[in-house]
């Protein structure tokens, strides 16, 4: 049976953005199914949001912050609106779809007109790339509750800011606003189920960033799961373990996955779980030619990761050659103060592939030139290699971390030893000398008797 396109998306991310751009521009018929409602503006508005709030001093007015971060929202959106990717050649429709696989895979298409009608849609290949949005959180009663979440805070920053807030969930962006709004003078407490805060960091940047919180007058709750929530006389309360807490607004910041209902799912032999779904090494889910990539295979809520899945995810359904994801080396950071970057392994899991074998080289801040400059003295960089001087990861806390993580990042792509790290320009070529200085001092005192034998040679020279 003749298909209509060679690359259909389904969804309105970031990465569907992403995706049928590269596949437009690589010459493929393509085809973006927008659902209801169009991009996902108001998350993109608050996440501008957090990054205005980190370069502001305290006291900022939060309405002109959101008033900032919505023009920069209206210039991002011209760039990948549907007219301008229309203009790139792509199909842009509006409309309901669902996924059907009698007589094969499609889309049936409620269409947007006066008239509503269905219209069939027919793909070699198909992308789901819906807009993340916050899961379940499981508590009892917290549809009776007013309460905000990360993916609108446009009623936060436009109304005058409540005296007590409390924030549950994990999310690291929920982090990131709690020490915000403490630094804007509100008692802020932050509740976590898991024992620690950034579980699937290393865990030396989940205690660091709690010592940075709590400093900032942020109470930090870590296992401590909330069960049920209650409005008693316009206060909000909370059972969260063995304690009731009270607080005048809440803050909901759970994982994030992708809203997956009226899509036809049901139809396909495809499983999912909190809105999040499982796919192979190339984003291929169960159901053969149907891919997934984004926020709805759970993790992070990160657009940079998300543009990189759309690239693999594209590549992998449009040429014969597939990649596999390489998340290792894709670097993540958090907006906190000072801002969290890492990339590659985490020590627990550097430990889990290598035992012992693995040698991890830390650097306090303050013992750098560079940061006593500055004045920047807070925070650590570390760094994690194989026994071979391969690099398996970096992880750091400080100013200037995203932009050095990006540095070993790119030398990770390339699979260069860490030798490599005296190649890389200023600012940071102290930094990566303290690296090698470490890396050196290892080696002379794994490696005795070459040490001894460079010590004769010197020795011999000097006679």
């Amino acid at each position: 049976m003749a298909v209509d396109y060679d690359w259909l998306v389904l969804g309105e991310s970031d990465a569907a953005v992403h995706s049928v751009s590269l596949a437009a521009q690589w010459g493929a018929r393509v085809a973006w199914v927008l659902p209801p409602g169009g991009t996902d503006r108001q998350r993109l508005c608050s996440e501008l949001a957090l990054v205005q709030l980190q370069q502001q001093p305290s006291g900022t007015d939060l309405a002109e912050i959101w008033r900032v971060a919505q023009e920069q929202a209206e210039n991002l959106a011209i760039l990948r609106s549907p007219a301008t990717l229309a203009q790139q050649g792509v199909d842009v429709i509006f409309g309901q779809g669902a996924f059907d696989c009698q007589p094969q895979l499609q889309i049936r298409l409620k269409e947007q007109h006066l008239t509503p009608r269905v219209r069939e849609l027919r793909s070699r290949r198909y992308l789901l790339a819906p807009s993340p949005t916050p899961q379940s959180c499981g508590i009892h009663g917290i549809e009776t509750v007013p309460h905000y979440n990360l993916n609108n805070l446009e009623p936060l920053f436009t109304q005058p800011l409540p005296g007590q807030l409390l924030i549950v969930g994990s999310d690291p962006q929920g982090m990131v606003l709690a020490q915000h709004l403490a630094r804007l003078g509100c008692s802020v407490q932050l509740l976590l189920s898991q024992s620690q805060l950034l579980p699937q960091e290393d865990p030396q940047l989940g205690q660091l960033l709690q010592a940075h919180l709590e400093a900032a007058g942020v109470e930090v709750h870590t296992a401590t799961p909330v069960s049920q929530v209650r409005d008693i006389d316009g206060q909000i309360w909370l059972q969260a373990g063995h304690q009731a807490l009270e607080t005048q607004a809440l803050i909901l910041a759970p994982p994030w996955g992708g809203d997956l209902s009226g899509i036809g799912l049901d139809k396909l032999p495809i499983k999912w779980y909190k809105n999040t779904l499982k796919t192979s090494p190339s984003l291929e889910t169960s159901q053969p030619h149907l891919y997934a990539c984004g926020s709805i295979l759970g993790g992070y809520c990160d657009r940079p990761l998300e543009r990189y899945e759309a690239q693999v995810v594209t590549h992998n359904g449009l040429r014969f050659r597939r990649r596999s994801l390489e998340y290792s080396t894709v670097p993540r950071a958090i907006a906190t103060v000072p801002p969290i970057a890492a990339v590659g392994l985490t020590s627990p899991q550097a430990q889990d592939q290598f035992g012992d074998g693995f040698i991890s080289l830390s650097v306090p801040l303050y013992q750098l030139e560079s940061s006593q400059r500055r004045g920047l003295l807070s925070g650590f960089a570390k760094l994690l290699v194989s026994p071979s001087g391969q690099l398996l990861g970096a992880h750091s806390l400080g100013d200037g971390a995203p932009q050095w993580i990006q540095a070993i990042a790119l030398l990770m792509r390339q699979k260069a030893p860490i030798e490599a790290l005296a190649k890389i320009p200023p600012p940071d070529e102290d930094l990566f000398a303290a690296f090698l200085q470490l890396w050196h001092h290892h080696w002379q005192t794994t490696h005795p008797r070459q040490t001894h034998f460079q010590q004769a040679w010197f020795n011999y020279r000097r006679s």
